[in-house]
């Protein structure tokens, strides 16, 4: 599986790795385990997003390690390399806008995910296994095909990609093989309750404040199988939080006893609204995601769609009360 994604990086010197928009653990933590290892063969390599890093992930790049397409220097450093790798996404969307620069520099590419919905053509190289749990996990299974050195520095990035992406191995896709790839992260020096800490237990004030308004809007439906909830500007600014403090108030709701499905609307500046869908293994949110050119996998997907809110939650709520839409797995 991973022959022709050795020889694309034999070939190439210098690497811009880069990620999905609004990156989560699984985004950063492969990217950062990924160049780690392509240092390490020495090759030179700049990592770049179309969007920040959430403050809870920065302890894994060092500072200005990974810089945000489109700000000063950025479009400089892309006229460096020589080739491209995209790690957990599979589609241009997706990518966000430094998928245009990419594509302006016609840069061969690599693609590595565990998504659903691969977009043809989206790069030259591809290594797409939705049963992994998670991108991370194919990130360590690539280091250890080219039988390099499994430093501390990329099992804690990989390890942060497990954890986020099992929900610290209590998701229905935990499997042996995610069990297996941490426990090697941990004999290479990770320390579970030093990392869970790090990416889960560094909330802000903001955070404590914005999550009673934010729980007050619960309702269910579909017999509780469906969780529905979200967050306004007005919520956010009345906090004094961010988008990136509401990281993991989903997975409060997801615990609720019958739940199958939470959809978590966020209202964002430019008026739309970010739905994020989360399963506990029965329903499939990819396939509800993509009727909204939205994607993700079987457990985890999001997209946008038109607001004001209202209209956003009764959009998405009537797909879902659509039998053919929910699928029950």
């Amino acid at each position: 599986m991973w022959n022709p994604i050795r020889q694309f990086i034999d070939r190439h010197d210098a690497f811009v790795v880069t990620s999905h928009i609004n990156p989560d653990g699984d985004a950063i933590g492969s990217e950062m385990g990924l160049t780690h290892f392509l240092r390490q063969i020495g090759k030179k390599v700049v990592v770049m997003n179309s969007t920040e890093t959430p403050e809870v992930l920065r302890f894994l790049a060092a500072e200005d390690e990974i810089r945000v397409y489109g700000e000063p220097g950025t479009q400089p450093l892309l006229d460096t390399v020589d080739a491209c790798i995209i790690v957990d996404v599979n589609n241009w969307e997706q990518l966000g806008n430094i998928g245009r620069g990419l594509q302006a520099r016609s840069l061969p590419r690599a693609c590595i995910d565990h998504h659903q919905g691969y977009t043809a053509g989206f790069a030259d190289y591809t290594v797409t296994d939705t049963s992994a749990a998670a991108t991370g996990v194919l990130i360590y299974e690539l280091i250890r095909a080219h039988e390099a050195k499994l430093t501390k520095e990329m099992a804690e990035a990989l390890y942060a990609a497990v954890i986020t992406d099992t929900g610290t191995f209590r998701f229905s896709n935990t499997d042996a093989r995610a069990l297996r790839v941490a426990a090697d992260l941990v004999d290479a020096g990770v320390v579970p309750t030093e990392m869970h800490r790090k990416v889960f237990g560094s909330k802000s004030w903001g955070a404590g404040r914005l999550l009673g308004p934010v729980l007050s809007t619960l309702e269910s439906d579909m017999g509780g199988k469906l969780a529905i909830f979200s967050a306004t500007l007005e919520m956010v600014n009345n906090a004094g939080a961010t988008y990136d403090d509401m990281d993991g108030f989903v997975d409060l709701v997801r615990a609720i006893k019958g739940v199958e499905l939470v959809i978590f609307f966020k209202e964002t500046e430019e008026g739309d609204i970010k739905v994020s869908l989360r399963s506990n293994g029965r329903v499939d949110a990819h396939a509800i995601a993509k009727q909204f050119g939205g994607g993700g996998h079987t457990m985890a997907s999001g997209m946008r769609v038109p607001g004001p809110m209202p209209l956003a939650v009764d959009t998405v709520v009537s797909i879902c009360r659509n039998l053919s839409s929910f699928p029950i797995l």
